[in-house]
């Protein structure tokens, strides 16, 4: 099989409604614009099962997407994998698939491995989150397929070889490095990036704040997300007096993201749970200092501590804004595009 000659078939929950959605799964977007440039006379397509909410086919980046506006509703899953396997068998008609390629542990895993084993197709499975935590029937069914799993990090393929005994190999994301603004002078000392949820442990955020403002009382912080944990952080910012120090922004298209990233000191991230954490790759090539738990990609240096309980966010972020305040900033790559892509393409063409 020549490699600049493939079909590949992507199955996904979600994926951005157009070109210009750019918070939705950056990751997957860099990826696939990246996988386009290599294979530029392959054919590619996106199968959404759930977002955008249309069924209306369209074109993203020279790449066919099929949403089928799932629209996260219980009652429309079997509607939905009905549709799946039908544009399956459509597309597979058309133009045989030489691989398929789903996302996250759950419905896609499960089409993709039903549809690969009765067609004798390449299935590889990239475990996204907090899918390698937990095991269900979605996952039980990967234990005697043949299906290529792939995992984010040393830390994810532990929890995902610990909760369900599958192997996989690690494969990490890349960055888009033309998507960067010019590093700027830190005007912002603390940013946090994520979903306003339970996972991303807020409450740790504000309180770390907190403390730190009893020392720098004009510290400026801002928390870029929103989710359903925003009323909560709101009260317990103004329980605390931080409404000087916090400053909520909410939701940002990724450019202006990064574009706060560019002006800050510190990426502030508490979360309990990253299988890779994409807002690190974004916060070293923006300059920043990163003070979070062993979470995801997580690797100790001189930019980054790890911090294994409250005192120790407190301490650690003390220490970053009394020492390195006057340090000029730098861009840090950890994964390179070319690594990325080739290992899959190495998978796809195994």
């Amino acid at each position: 099989m020549k490699t600049n000659q493939q079909h590949i078939v992507f199955l996904t929950p979600g994926f951005p409604e157009s070109e210009t959605d750019s918070t939705t799964i950056p990751a997957l977007q860099v990826f696939l614009k990246s996988l386009r440039k290599a294979l530029p006379n392959s054919t590619l397509t996106v199968i959404a099962f759930q977002f955008p909410f249309t069924t209306k086919t369209y074109i993203w980046n020279s790449i066919d997407v099929i949403p089928l506006n799932g629209q996260n509703k219980a009652l429309k899953k079997l509607f939905v994998w009905r549709k799946a396997i039908k544009s399956l068998k459509k597309l597979n008609k058309k133009q045989a698939i030489d691989v398929i390629h789903s996302f996250w542990i759950g419905e896609c895993t499960s089409i993709g491995n039903y549809f690969s084993k009765k067609n004798t197709i390449k299935h590889v499975a990239t475990v996204m989150g907090q899918d390698a935590r937990f095991r269900n029937h979605h996952t039980k069914r990967l234990l005697n397929s043949n299906v290529k799993l792939v995992s984010l990090s040393k830390n994810h393929y532990d929890i995902l070889l610990k909760k369900n005994q599958l192997k996989s190999k690690i494969i990490p994301w890349h960055l888009d490095k033309t998507s960067f603004p010019e590093l700027e002078k830190s005007t912002i000392d603390i940013l946090g990036v994520g979903s306003l949820n339970k996972v991303k442990n807020y409450s740790l955020f504000i309180t770390t704040i907190a403390a730190l403002v009893k020392t720098y009382c004009n510290l400026k912080v801002e928390l870029i997300g929103e989710g359903d944990k925003r009323t909560d952080i709101e009260h317990l910012i103004n329980s605390l007096e931080l409404r000087n120090n916090i400053k909520l922004i909410g939701k940002l298209q990724r450019k202006d993201v990064l574009k706060k990233m560019a002006q800050s000191h510190i990426l502030l991230h508490t979360s309990n749970f990253e299988s890779f954490g994409f807002v690190f790759l974004e916060a070293l090539y923006s300059g920043m200092q990163i003070v979070s738990k062993n979470n995801g990609i997580a690797s100790p240096s001189e930019k980054w501590k790890i911090a294994e309980n409250s005192e120790d966010f407190i301490n650690l972020c003390e220490n970053l804004l009394s020492y390195n305040s006057k340090k000029t900033k730098y861009r840090t790559k950890i994964s390179s595009e070319q690594e990325t892509i080739n290992a899959y393409l190495e998978l796809y063409n195994a």
